[in-house]
């Protein structure tokens, strides 16, 4: 993960100072570790294509995972699982198959333990539960949903729905499927957690037919049944109990210090979040290593990586450690069907892509053994030169994937004789009706991806625009298109590794991409805890585009929902945005998006007190709502607005960012209908509170709400 300036035109010279890497003595060397002897599993499936209610639950399981102690006995791992009520939970959870047009609820439960699997870095801006619970939320990817189901960061909430994020809204989650049919899938979205909670497992497939795709099923054309396959892409780590493990301690984190500007940096917390997370065992499905016996036929591979920070770069060889990389067919993106399969032998698959393929195992003889290998690196991936890998400044070729542990996923065992009634898929069927490109009709936004420090030295990616510069999550929303407008997004990046970006509701087509130059100047930017750090601004005046524009790849050529925005490269992309509300757009490495690459947007008018869900919230809550203080971010006073359907008893309390109760402004009966309480700053004992972030929590009879605060000394 060492880190070199782009120079004086592109990025921020921010380098890391000091690297020391983790404690390998008590983790599982996977190296030794036995391959391609365990079946790959079939994630259990649940039928929703008839509409209908169901309920979903998050709790605690325990999973052999395919790990083996050096004797060769099973070590079992403690994670995390979705399942229905009353039934066991998996990891990943069961895939959703539900059909195009037909509406599902799901009431997703938190029945998670109380205390966290892995470490939680309390010095993020996270969801922080005031009542120390468990915060998580589940989120459609892929799914064109409103946004009161659209599993927002901030709508997250703990077990029993005991405590909520200020952007929640309701219990049970509608989902329209009113889309093309496509791979999507769920996974927890919670602020500032969600590398955790995603993991420890809480993931899973949703698969949306439509009659497009009944029908190449019906005439034989796409492979289908036992022949359809997920398979999700991750990478992990283990101590040598078969325990998950994570790399948060200080001797694990890069950090810069003194900043760049010569103030010395606060003392790091520990545990602390990394910069980005490389494991050195690969799962697929939840086990590692596995391994499919494959009839000599066409199969259906519903590719997705869900890993945190992990390119892979996909080939399919018939030699362990070389040989020719073989052909296959992608036939759809993120969000349905290509028009025509397009042939490949390699693939590229960033964090939160999927990828729809055919493989044909009829042209290998019985008994060949394809392995499909990664090419990516087991760094930050930064993209290509002339068809290699970019390692920066190390040599050519030497940041591939170790070759032995990282460098392989799975394998495919071919069996039997050739099958002569197989599908009819080939690189020349037409799949679907050409897709109309979208014609502009609202703002052009320019959007720039940035590399920064927070107070504590460490390396912050951050999201912002060409005209404000770089932007932590809790600044004013800055992209607010109208209902229906399709709009172009020029998202710049300027720093020196590839970004998956993924905005939610939509589905968009990349316009193409293009070379830049540019310098980066400094400058402050606030954190959430109301110290400083630093961010970027990249200079309009000194923006220059060097003309080398090229379409989107062919196997790109489709909607999308995630696009790789390779650095020193203006990624264009074009949406149409159809549903009122408010929403996000972040980078899917999950460890970026914890700190701060993340920013919401708003589509319709704003609401005039900036809250996107209040009308929403007050209609589900039944006229209880508890308003955002004004002024926000304060100093020295505040006003807490909030609104009571009835004569009830009322608790109003402060708390501060590690869950300590500081005022309780309210603690008697009031009256229904509207009150305003005015918060000085000052604790119970009438100590002044310093900057940083607070909670006030509402708790009227059984309804608990809760919102944050900053005060700026």
């Amino acid at each position: 993960m060492n880190r070199k300036p782009l120079g004086l035109l592109l990025g921020l010279a921010l380098v890391a100072a000091n690297l020391v890497s983790a404690n390998a003595a008590s983790l599982q060397d996977p190296a030794l570790h036995p391959k391609f002897e365990i079946p790959l599993p079939a994630p259990a499936r649940i039928d929703a294509t008839e509409g209908g209610q169901f309920e979903m639950e998050m709790r605690q399981t325990v999973q052999w995972l395919g790990l083996v102690d050096t004797n060769g006995r099973p070590l079992t791992t403690t994670v995390w699982g979705y399942g229905l009520t009353g039934g066991a939970v998996t990891y990943p959870g069961p895939t959703l198959m539900t059909e195009r047009d037909v509406m599902i609820q799901v009431l997703w439960q938190n029945k998670l333990p109380r205390q966290h699997l892995l470490p939680v870095d309390t010095s993020l801006h996270w969801a922080n539960p005031a009542d120390r619970g468990i915060a998580a939320v589940t989120h459609l990817h892929g799914g064109h949903t409103e946004s009161a189901s659209d599993g927002l960061p901030e709508a997250w909430f703990t077990q029993g729905w005991n405590e909520v994020g200020e952007h929640f809204v309701k219990r049970n989650y509608r989902y329209d499927n009113d889309q093309e049919g496509a791979t999507l899938w769920y996974h927890d979205h919670a602020l500032g957690i969600t590398r955790l909670n995603v993991y420890a497992g809480l993931a899973g497939f949703y698969l949306l037919r439509d009659d497009n795709e009944r029908g190449l099923l019906a005439d034989g054309v796409l492979p289908s049944g036992e022949h359809e396959r997920e398979i999700v892409i991750q990478d992990r780590q283990f101590d040598r109990r078969g325990r998950l493990a994570l790399p948060t301690g200080v001797p694990d984190v890069e950090v810069e210090c003194p900043l760049p500007d010569g103030r010395e940096c606060d003392r790091l917390p520990n545990p602390s979040a990394v910069a980005e997370f490389f494991g050195d065992y690969v799962l697929v499905n939840g086990v590692t290593w596995p391994n499919l016996d494959v009839e000599r036929r066409k199969y259906r591979l519903r590719m997705l990586n869900g890993s945190d920070s992990r390119f892979y770069v996909l080939e399919l060889r018939d030699d362990r450690m070389g040989g020719e990389a073989q052909e296959f067919l992608q036939i759809g993106t993120d969000n349905g069907f290509l028009e025509r399969p397009v042939v490949l032998t390699q693939l590229l698959l960033a964090p939160g892509e999927r990828a729809d393929l055919v493989v044909d195992f009829s042209q290998f003889d019985e008994g060949t053994k394809l392995y499909l290998r990664n090419f990516g690196p087991d760094d930050p991936f930064k993209g290509f030169i002339d068809g290699e890998l970019d390692c920066g400044d190390a040599p050519p070729g030497s940041c591939v994937a170790d070759p032995l542990t990282t460098g392989q996923t799975m394998r495919f065992s071919v069996m039997g004789e050739p099958v002569l009634d197989d599908v009819s898929v080939g690189a020349n069927t037409k799949l679907r009706d050409k897709i109309k490109a979208l014609k502009q009709e609202g703002a052009t936004r320019q959007l720039v991806l940035f590399e920064g420090l927070d107070n504590y030295g460490r390396l912050q990616p951050l999201l912002g625009t060409l005209e404000e510069g770089s932007l932590a999550w809790f600044a004013p929303i800055t992209e607010n298109p109208m209902v229906d407008d399709v709009e172009v997004w020029e998202v710049y990046n300027a720093t020196e590794d590839a970004h998956p970006i993924h905005l939610h509701l939509v589905a968009f087509q990349i316009l193409g991409r293009e070379s830049f130059t540019g310098e980066v100047i400094e400058k402050e930017q606030p954190q959430h805890d109301g110290s400083v750090g630093i961010g970027g601004k990249l200079l309009a005046d000194t923006l220059e585009l060097l003309g080398d524009s090229r379409p989107a790849e062919p196997n790109e050529d489709g909607w999308k929902d995630t696009v790789v925005a390779f650095p020193g490269q203006v990624t264009r992309v074009i949406a149409k945005f159809d549903r009122e509300g408010r929403y996000v757009w972040h980078c899917h490495i999950l460890s970026h998006e914890d700190h701060e690459m993340m920013r919401p947007y708003h589509i319709g008018p704003m609401p005039p007190n900036g809250d996107p869900h209040a009308k929403a919230q007050a209609q589900t809550a039944a006229r209880i709502v508890l308003e955002q203080n004004e002024p926000n971010p304060f100093n020295p006073m505040t006003r807490i607005r909030f609104n009571l359907d009835s004569d009830r008893q009322v608790a109003l309390r402060i708390y501060d960012v590690a869950g300590r109760l500081l005022r309780t402004l309210v603690e008697r009966e009031l009256t229904s209908g509207e009150h305003v309480v005015t918060w000085d700053g000052r604790s119970d004992a009438g100590v002044q509170s310093p900057s940083g972030v607070y909670f006030y929590r509402l708790i009227a009879g059984e309804r608990v709400l809760a919102r944050s605060m900053i005060l700026l000394r």
